[in-house]
């Protein structure tokens, strides 16, 4: 069973990356993180998209993708931005795919499916937007003059406005199989169209209230029929972004996430523009324990974030952009468990950077920071580490993790006594702060795993791993059993990896290889796990099997010299 920590980790994935208004992005945040969900759907709320800037100005940038679906217009500026307005939906550039629309609109105000396009834009999303009120009643609106304005549309083009008007219209309990059923009506007829097949995947998935069990079976006959669609599509139209974005998500937290590498890893060739899409694959490849690939999706990501800003100028920047903190968490998640000290230390000064002032009510952005800290503590110099600035008492949780960093950073040094007192700090943090009632928690049981780990990690330095077994055994019955990675976590690393090598060390080799052969099903190919591997094989005289889990764990691993004690 899914660690409650990988659960809370997907509740908040829905909650906070969107770089929105702080009184927004608490509220979404609050809500999101009490429901616990254990299938990630998206990466992150953007909330309404209504209040997307004018159109007039905006610059379309090419290398979103070649996709186009011919619309009701005779005007190929119309046509063109449409088509990347399409392009930018399947991006997750949800307010920059309704300017592009709209532009379209503009320039063509007859044209049907240029409003059908703003209305699925402003409309339900993966990333848990587009469902309030008066997000509804205007899709709804947009749908209707659709209708009214497509008096050169296609019979498939008519049927596709039809289903948008169902999304929008009658009882809202039955809105979204309604429209999965009258697009999945148009699908079976036009399988070769990737805008059709793909919008029809998308609805059945937002459809569903669960997606996979524990097994990695699906929950909802709605997710079945995504998975057919979805494959289908591909196996015509290998190539199609939106589809194999969808495919990636789809197939995540499936019995089988394997499938979707083939598609990932040319879908950063196909959109190289698109930030979102050169990080989708790290989605894939973290699940399946290829951190290095997933470090380096996002920091190439993060990279395209500042491209397209400079190009586009969209509004609010950097810090506006919805995704922009989860291609740096995701990225910093990378790195940590690849050893990757260069790119994990680039990407925590930018978030650091990007993010100085979290609002005191923003928890999931102070829980993201936290690996921007571990960062520092694990591969930073000791004047980085010195230089952080310690948090405000109002922000607890970053204060938990600055006190982390010096932490692994003494314990790097040898200085038992330094680490001791950081994992006494945090646990004052602990009992004087004051959390979220809804969540207190989860969050001080977050802190907790991270004193525990310091703890583990002085006792290793005292030569005393038998307290160590103590510290780390309950950080990881704090963070729980079963599949505890991927998404990516919201604990960096598996602390059971931590106690095996405490075991190893206090004379209990066979229990440290069943620790590590078990949580290798949950972080496959953990580099520092299977270096842990190596050395139990060898302690229990089995030279080949520890050779072989050496070689492994170099496959993963860009760090430098592991040692029992950091592990």
């Amino acid at each position: 069973m899914r660690s409650r920590f990988l659960a809370f980790t997907a509740a908040l994935c829905l909650a906070a990356p969107a770089a929105v208004a702080d009184a927004t992005q608490a509220a979404a945040d609050a809500a999101a993180s009490a429901g616990l969900i254990q299938n990630p759907r998206g990466c992150g709320t953007v909330g309404s998209v209504l209040d997307a800037a004018d159109p007039v100005n905006m610059v379309m940038v090419d290398g979103f993708g070649v996709a186009s679906f011919a619309v009701d217009t005779a005007n190929p500026e119309a046509q063109a931005w449409f088509d990347h307005g399409v392009r930018l939906r399947w991006a997750f550039e949800h307010k920059e795919s309704v300017r592009a629309f709209r532009k379209a609109r503009a320039l063509d105000p007859e044209c049907g499916m240029c409003a059908w396009g703003e209305a699925w834009a402003l409309g339900p999303n993966l990333n848990g937007g587009g469902t309030d009120d008066e997000s509804m009643r205007e899709g709804r609106r947009l749908a209707q003059m659709a209708r009214r304005t497509a008096r050169d549309a296609t019979p498939v083009q008519r049927q596709m406005i039809d289903a948008m008007i169902q999304r929008y219209s009658g009882f809202k309990s039955s809105r979204a199989v309604r429209f999965a059923r009258a697009m999945d009506r148009i699908a079976r007829a036009n399988p070769d169209k990737p805008l059709i097949t793909a919008v029809t995947a998308d609805a059945w998935m937002l459809k569903a209230e669960d997606w996979w069990d524990d097994e990695g079976r699906a929950l909802d006959p709605g997710i079945t029929r995504a998975m057919e669609i979805l494959e289908a599509s591909l196996e015509k139209a290998p190539n199609d972004p939106g589809t194999i974005h969808l495919y990636i998500h789809l197939t995540e937290w499936s019995d089988d996430p394997h499938k979707a590498i083939p598609y990932g890893e040319r879908l950063a060739m196909l959109a190289p523009s698109a930030s979102h899409l050169v990080h989708m694959p790290s989605h894939t490849f973290f699940r399946v324990g290829r951190y290095r690939d997933a470090m380096m999706s996002n920091v190439n990501a993060v990279a395209l974030d500042q491209r397209y800003n400079e190009l586009a100028a969209p509004p609010g920047g950097i810090p506006g952009m919805p995704l922009h903190s989860h291609n740096i968490h995701f990225g910093m998640g990378g790195a940590l468990m690849a050893g990757g000290g260069d790119e994990g230390l680039l990407l925590a000064r930018r978030f650091l950077t990007t993010y100085a002032d979290i609002p005191a009510a923003n928890a999931w952005r102070q829980m993201q920071a936290h690996n921007a800290y571990a960062i520092f503590g694990r591969f930073g110099s000791a004047e980085e580490v010195a230089a952080l600035p310690e948090p405000p008492e109002d922000r607890p949780l970053l204060r938990a993790s600055w006190r982390y960093a010096r932490g692994e950073a003494a314990a790097r040094a040898g200085d038992a006594r330094a680490v001791r007192a950081e994992a006494e700090a945090i646990r004052a943090i602990r009992d004087t702060a004051t959390f979220d009632a809804a969540r207190g928690r989860d969050i001080k049981d977050f802190v907790e795993v991270f004193q525990r780990v310091l703890e583990g990690r002085a006792a290793m330095v005292e030569g005393n791993p038998a307290a160590a077994v103590v510290a780390y055994g309950r950080a990881a019955e704090i963070q729980g059993s079963g599949e505890e990675g991927g998404d990516p976590p919201v604990i960096w690393y598996p602390t059971r990896r931590s106690l095996a090598a405490a075991m190893l060390a206090n004379g209990d080799a066979a229990g440290a290889k069943a620790k590590i052969e078990e949580l290798l099903t949950d972080w496959p190919s953990d580099p520092y796990s299977l270096w842990v591997l190596a050395e139990a094989e060898a302690a229990l005289g089995n030279a080949e099997a520890a050779e072989a889990a050496r070689v492994r764990s170099r496959v993963e691993w860009v760090g430098g010299a592991m040692t029992l004690s950091a592990a």
